[in-house]
């Protein structure tokens, strides 16, 4: 308890300090124009984009979990959803937790392998991140030079090569990370060590060349949807930014998901927004104004669906804390 009292301080902390960083010297005029200017079929566009890049989500998670379950994209849809709206509601990433639960409760399948099947997704999402942060600042430098299509194979290149080391070559990978790990503070490493450990094992799941490149597919092509959103809502801004930058704001943003903050991530998420648009000489009244639209766009529809899908299936946020957190630890002793 003393440690969700400490974490919850913090995320209030940090909070404050995102909304004071966002809202010192914005003028309010240019504010409110900026929102009569805003062009609602590219904001209604955004809204599908965001909505279908929750639904491919489905696409990857159907793959990892078809030799156990055939589950309906209807139904995967509705869990992910369900997923990232308690990211939003409960800080403490409850989502993955829930839908793994809901999906192994439904099906009467091993937790384990269920929770194994999402840290293949999250380490599929931390290698292209790691992969972009790297890669994408050296492509902004020479922009000029270098086609967008040529980043996406590098990209799809490197993931490729990650994830044949991952799976066939797993005490080579292991050492890398020891070694890279040994640079961070020690209660951080513990962290990313048993992370990245569980992850790993997770990987022992893909011997299926195919299947493997399928998913590295589906990976890629998840961050292009998602940036798809910020480029769709740039037209809706009238902003003069090219897809690229898209991605580069969405990187940014990912950083703001990282310290704790209070639920909806509520003032960091607009500081990181104006911060990524600061590069690209966005002027900080209207970088506010597609602030608060990007952040409605992102997460209300995603609230909206959540809250009425998990009433549908009878759990609350207070519930679904409490018997996802014992899911966990229950399907952790099953599989020691």
């Amino acid at each position: 308890m003393k440690k969700k009292s400490v974490q919850y301080t913090i995320g209030i902390l940090v909070t404050a300090l995102a909304l004071w960083l966002s809202f010192r010297n914005l003028d309010w005029k240019e504010l409110a124009d900026s929102f009569n200017r805003i062009n609602f079929f590219w904001v209604a566009a955004a809204v599908l984009s965001t909505l279908f890049t929750v639904y491919a989500l489905g696409w990857r998670w159907r793959l990892l979990l078809k030799s156990k379950i055939d589950i309906s994209m209807s139904y995967m849809f509705q869990l992910n959803i369900i997923s990232q709206y308690l990211n939003i509601a409960i800080p403490g990433r409850f989502g993955e937790l829930a839908k793994a639960w809901l999906a192994a409760r439904r099906y009467g399948i091993s937790g384990s392998y269920v929770l194994a099947t999402v840290a293949i997704e999250k380490m599929f999402d931390f290698f292209l991140g790691v992969i972009l942060w790297i890669s994408v600042p050296a492509f902004f430098a020479f922009q000029d030079k270098v086609k967008g299509y040529t980043m996406l194979l590098v990209i799809c290149f490197v993931l490729i090569i990650l994830l044949v080391l991952v799976v066939w070559k797993r005490e080579i990978v292991r050492k890398w990370l020891y070694a890279v790990a040994r640079l961070l503070p020690q209660k951080i490493r513990q962290r990313v060590v048993n992370f990245l450990e569980r992850g790993m094992e997770a990987f022992t799941l893909l011997k299926n060349i195919k299947t493997s490149m399928v998913l590295v597919l589906y990976t890629v092509l998840i961050i292009m949807l998602a940036t798809l959103t910020n480029f769709l809502l740039f037209q809706a801004y009238d902003f003069k930014l090219s897809f690229f930058q898209a991605l580069i704001l969405l990187l940014v943003i990912q950083v703001g998901s990282a310290p704790p903050s209070i639920p909806g991530k509520i003032g960091i998420f607009e500081a990181m927004v104006i911060l990524g648009l600061s590069f690209f000489s966005i002027e900080k009244s209207e970088a506010m104004g597609y602030a608060l639209m990007l952040h409605l766009v992102s997460y209300l529809p995603k609230i909206i669906l959540g809250f009425l899908f998990m009433a549908n299936l009878n759990i609350t946020l207070k519930k679904a804390e409490t018997e996802f957190s014992e899911f966990k630890n229950e399907a952790e002793k099953k599989d020691n």
